[in-house]
């Protein structure tokens, strides 16, 4: 599975890799609210600076309304190539979520989206891998 997560206390942090369907987001996420440490709401942070993720504008605004409706989040934060439909997609997101009340932001680097989190001075450590279902 090209998604790894590591949970850091109440953050969430997600990395993904290669190409990511939504279906895939959809089964971590199944594994990860069935891991001992998730507790809700929780910041999350999702690495897609090497993944290609395509996501129809439909399902982004769909899983937007859920999230702020399930209160899984306190703050979302994307990390993405600049340029890359990936970094567009998660701007897409971010518009979305504003609008239902969320807070959500994508940044380039790690260092910038931390510091959003209020999570200044956090290493940068690999996640650990998700078990194939």
């Amino acid at each position: 599975m090209p998604i790894s997560y590591l949970f850091k206390g109440d953050l969430l942090m997600f990395k993904a890799r290669g190409a990511v369907t939504v279906k895939e987001f959809y089964l971590a996420w199944d594994k990860i609210s069935g891991d001992s440490s998730f507790q809700q709401p929780l910041d999350t942070l999702i690495d897609l600076r090497e993944a290609q993720v395509d996501v129809p504008g439909q399902e982004i605004e769909a899983i937007v309304y859920r999230l702020k409706k399930d209160r899984l989040f306190k703050k979302m934060v994307f990390v993405a190539e600049r340029g890359s439909f990936t970094y567009a997609m998660g701007r897409m997101f971010c518009i979305n979520a504003e609008y239902v009340g969320c807070r959500s932001e994508i940044f380039l680097n790690m260092v910038d989206a931390l510091a959003w989190l209020d999570r200044e001075g956090m290493d940068d450590e690999p996640a650990a891998p998700i078990e194939a279902s």
